[in-house]
């Protein structure tokens, strides 16, 4: 017995009959004939590829990398290294306004015209060129200067912010990396690794400058209750290769540094106030 609508298939079950194609069509016509009715399925088109944000990010990695090139080769090598992986493996986020500080406050706070991206969460991607020693894994936007004279080295700013119960927690210990760590491994073996604790300073709850890193960006984490803002910039040098200077009453991870240090934690204090 059969019944309208329905056929049987050869495992002995009753399938629903797909619609009928229209007049002149053939049995490749795209229809989802089913197996029991000895056709064959012809998938959808498919969906139109989604648009990327890697050719904008792209742009600015370029313009950096020339701003670092362009100095004479100053740190170019920790710019240009692992920068093919990240820029293709991309950055989840990334691409759009930034979500944490405005270009307003970033073009007043650190003077000069930005390009303002945010940059997700950073990881990997971009980190030889992004300050990446403090909240690596937290939410970025990265900060380009734009319209430099031929001269400049250029101005760059990361923003990094993350929100948490346990924020003061991870503050301290940021601040124990950033003061150097050291790990007996035994059998006369000790490990250590670099400090880059430059002071403290008061702003928010707590916070604490850095030294300059390989491209000489400088900055301030600031605690202010579950928020922690991390912001590195090298807009103190203003412009041209920062010099290197020592001072032996220092902190230890401030002995050796640039002389733009001080201004860029001066600068990235006043930006992280304007962090939300």
């Amino acid at each position: 017995m059969s019944t309208p609508g329905w056929t049987q298939g050869p495992d002995g079950r009753w399938y629903p009959l797909p619609p009928g194609p229209p007049p002149g069509a053939g049995p490749q016509g795209g229809y989802p004939l089913g197996p029991q009715m000895g056709g064959s399925y012809s998938p959808p088109p498919p969906a139109p590829p989604r648009k990327s944000n890697t050719g904008k990010i792209v742009a600015i990695v370029v313009v950096v990398l020339v701003v670092l090139i362009g100095a004479g080769g100053f740190f170019a090598y920790r710019a240009v290294t692992g920068l093919a992986a990240g820029v293709t493996g991309g950055a989840a986020g990334a691409g759009g306004d930034c979500p944490a500080v405005s270009k307003d406050d970033v073009d007043s706070v650190l003077g000069g015209n930005f390009d303002v991206i945010s940059m997700g969460g950073v990881g990997s991607f971009a980190a030889p060129i992004l300050d990446s020693r403090v909240l690596p894994d937290a939410e970025t936007c990265w900060a380009v200067q734009s319209g430099q004279g031929d001269t400049d080295l250029g101005k760059l700013a990361r923003v990094a912010r993350y929100s948490g119960s346990d924020a003061p927690a991870r503050f301290q210990a940021e601040l124990t990396t950033a003061k150097g760590t050291s790990e007996d491994r035994g059998n006369g073996i000790t490990v250590s690794s670099s400090a880059y604790f430059a002071k403290s300073v008061q702003a928010g709850d707590e916070a604490f400058c850095t030294t300059g890193d390989g491209t000489s960006a400088a900055g301030a984490l600031v605690r202010r209750g579950d928020l922690l803002v991390y912001v590195s910039t090298t807009a103190g040098s203003e412009g041209g290769v920062p010099q290197i200077q020592f001072d032996p009453d220092a902190e230890p991870g401030a002995a050796v540094g640039f002389a733009s240090d001080a201004a860029n934690c001066d600068l990235a204090v006043k930006l992280a106030e304007k962090v939300h």
